[in-house]
């Protein structure tokens, strides 16, 4: 039996918890230290998996790299050549088609829909979480599911004199039965 893969989702974040102001807005309002955070975890993996409209506002830094991307406007995968894959998860799980391939390290770029599925689905191993110290008051969240994990926090580091933070998190297996005071619980399937 082959190793599980390790998935690891690297998302930059305001303040108040938004990877972006609205779905086109481009990251360049993140630190050169978090993307040379970028560059060396995308380095370091076998494929990203991202979104569609993510895709298409990298798609020029991209082009080198082994990306599966994430949409609706496919039935089930549509290879565009040998680096760029597009699958409608919906119709074939994406965990099957990274066993198929045998990748064993993938980089998980969002946006918000994609960070979800993977939660919803059990394919965040790690997450990493560069907060960039600006507040945009309003955006897209990294996650907008109801479906419950646990992290557990392995590293902090500030990254610059400005207080960019990098946080690296572990999926928490064990602490499934911790719930935050508040917390609403929800069904959640098992994978």
């Amino acid at each position: 039996m082959l190793p599980k893969p390790l998935y690891r989702a690297l998302a930059a974040t305001s303040i108040d918890g938004k990877i972006a102001k609205r779905a086109d807005h481009f990251s360049d309002w993140t630190s050169p230290e978090d993307k040379q955070h970028l560059r060396d975890t995308i380095a370091a993996s076998d494929v990203i998996v991202i979104g569609n409209n993510t895709y298409k506002l990298a798609e020029d830094r991209l082009q080198k790299r082994n990306c599966i991307v994430l949409t609706s406007t496919v039935a089930t995968i549509q290879r565009i050549h040998s680096l760029l894959t597009y699958m409608n998860p919906s119709n074939y799980p994406l965990a099957d088609l990274i066993n198929e391939s045998g990748y064993k390290t993938i980089c998980i770029l969002g946006g918000t829909q994609i960070y979800s599925y993977c939660l919803h689905n059990n394919l965040i191993d790690e997450l990493h979480i560069t907060v960039e110290p600006v507040v945009f008051g309003e955006g897209l969240p990294l996650f907008n599911t109801p479906h419950e994990s646990n992290f557990e926090l392995t590293s902090s580091q500030q990254l610059n004199k400005r207080g960019t933070m990098l946080l690296k998190y572990t999926y928490n297996k064990k602490d499934l039965q911790w719930k935050p005071p508040g917390f609403q619980t929800f069904p959640v399937r098992s994978p």
